[in-house]
């Protein structure tokens, strides 16, 4: 282990899961409009980490979409929430919007 964290400059090799479904994109964005990584930067001179999403834009099937919100309905009925008209993509893929790299830059 002692090879893989002077490799990556540093001193825990500590690992974090995404916080893909606990974390929501507005967070994200309004830590990024306070400057975060900008001001994380200016902190450190270690490395840290920023997830990105880079998976293929999911294809609207709406007809197997359709089936998956029946299939759910009891449940949102059980919770009394409405069961929305579609599924959305809750995540941007950063294949889809480049311009969302721009906040990793310098």
């Amino acid at each position: 282990m002692r090879q893989l964290t002077d490799r990556l400059g540093i001193r825990y090799p500590i690992i974090q899961a995404p916080m893909a479904g606990v974390s929501m994109p507005k967070l994200a964005a309004v830590v990024s409009e306070a400057g975060a990584i900008r001001a994380l930067r200016e902190l450190t001179t270690k490395p840290f980490n920023v997830n990105l999403f880079t998976h293929r834009p999911a294809r609207a099937e709406p007809e197997r979409e359709a089936r998956w919100l029946e299939h759910l309905r009891p449940h949102f009925t059980a919770l009394g929430a409405p069961l929305p008209a579609a599924l959305p993509e809750l995540f941007t893929s950063f294949l889809a919007d480049p311009a969302m790299l721009d906040v990793t830059g310098e």
